[in-house]
């Protein structure tokens, strides 16, 4: 009966620390998807101010590397 007590002890541990890891990991991806929200926003009020200048496609990556470099 102790083995399996130990048993379940540890598998619940396990459990809270797998829900905790990913938690975090849910509100990183989270912000990454605010960001790369926000870039496209950005390019496309880019795109209508200029009449569709290929030099918004340059501001675009630009942003989206920073999104990535967040992570």
């Amino acid at each position: 009966m102790l083995r399996g007590n130990f048993v379940k002890t540890v598998f619940a541990c396990m459990l809270a620390m797998c829900a905790a890891i990913f938690s975090g990991r849910s509100v990183e991806v989270a912000q990454a998807d605010q960001c790369v929200q926000q870039c496209r926003s950005a390019h496309n009020q880019c795109r209508v101010a200029t009449k569709g200048s290929s030099s918004c496609d340059s501001q675009l990556q630009s942003c989206m590397d920073s999104c990535r470099r967040r992570r």
